[in-house]
């Protein structure tokens, strides 16, 4: 049988947004005629048929989405990017962006007037994320959910064991032999991978990683105590990566504070790169996570489950990028 087609097929034959083409479609909103004349002619074309219980719900939508953040992180840069990406995506289609509190009483999560949620991070066990979860709404999720918690509707992922193995990679071919990565202590999936990423990389490549589990972000004394003590304990440290978002910065200048030169005695990368990362002396390595990417991405899922149907679309990878700047040591071409 052949798959029917989806709205975001049409918008993107069309070349316009998915809230375009739902605009075009229903013949409401400011969309010029040449516009809906092009979606009208892409949808033709695909033979798309409106999901008419989806258009139902549509009509009668609280045009609002609730937004599950991490607790405790929600100021860190990754997720007020991600934010600012999905208030993007949800602005195109007229939906409003609702924050969902953490002192929210799980049972309330029914009485919430959102058409539908969008998760970043699924911590495991949470209660509230677990409600939000079941709540019977569909839910997009940036990250998997962790293992024992309830399915989502759909999900964005990234490879992170590959990220994190490219930047092991990439310290190795710097001269590192024995790399410590920092680790927030958050039962996460993005976490796990990297965490596996690494001790499959050390493995592999016979280089020593030792992990140091942070249980919160901490200040920065606490770093300068921290580096301290990592650089006293193994002398043979010669790079660290960093996990924690916000941290990478407290540790470059840590190692100033110590009189530690990178990236010629200590290389530093950060798993989570920032505004930050390129201004500082030297500019610090750092995996670009994408999350205005993946914050858009996440609400034009949402917004195509709302309109019609995800279809088999429910799992979509984001690449991931590294930006290598000067705290990594070059590496010297091949004679």
């Amino acid at each position: 049988m052949k798959q029917r087609a989806t709205l975001q097929q049409v918008a993107d034959l069309a070349q316009v947004s998915l809230g375009t083409a739902s605009r075009a479609l229903a013949g409401r909103g400011r969309v010029s005629e040449a516009t809906r004349a092009r979606v009208r002619e892409a949808a033709a074309s695909l033979s798309f048929s409106p999901n008419t219980a989806a258009s139902n719900f549509r009509r009668s939508r609280a045009g609002s989405v609730g937004l599950w953040l991490p607790p405790q992180v929600r100021f860190m840069d990754y997720y007020m990017n991600f934010t600012f990406g999905l208030s993007e995506a949800l602005g195109q289609d007229e939906m409003s962006l609702s924050l969902i509190p953490h002192s929210l009483r799980p049972d309330s999560v029914d009485r919430l007037h959102v058409d539908g949620f969008v998760m970043s991070d699924v911590v495991a066990g949470d209660p509230l994320a677990r409600a939000i979860l079941e709540s019977g709404k569909p839910v997009i999720t940036s990250e998997l959910v962790p293992d024992g918690m309830p399915a989502p509707t759909g999900s964005v992922v990234t490879d992170q064991a590959e990220a994190m193995r490219d930047s092991l990679d990439r310290l190795r071919r710097g001269g590192a032999t024995s790399i410590v990565l920092l680790a927030p202590d958050i039962a996460q999936s993005w976490v796990d991978a990297a965490r596996a990423g690494a001790s499959a990389w050390a493995r592999d490549a016979s280089v020593r990683v030792e992990v140091i589990t942070l249980a919160e972000v901490p200040t920065a004394a606490g770093i300068h105590t921290l580096i301290a003590r990592v650089l006293s304990t193994n002398e043979d440290v010669d790079a660290i990566v960093c996990a924690v978002d916000g941290v990478a910065v407290g540790v470059l200048t840590a190692l100033h504070e110590l009189g530690v030169v990178v990236p010629d005695q200590v290389q530093l990368v950060s798993h989570v790169d920032s505004a930050a990362m390129p201004v500082v002396l030297p500019p610090i390595a750092a995996v670009d996570l994408r999350p205005r990417e993946a914050g858009m991405l996440t609400g034009r899922m949402l917004l195509a489950e709302l309109d019609g149907g995800l279809g088999d679309d429910r799992v979509q990878t984001l690449a991931l990028e590294f930006h290598e700047r000067a705290s990594l040591r070059p590496v010297a071409d091949p004679v």
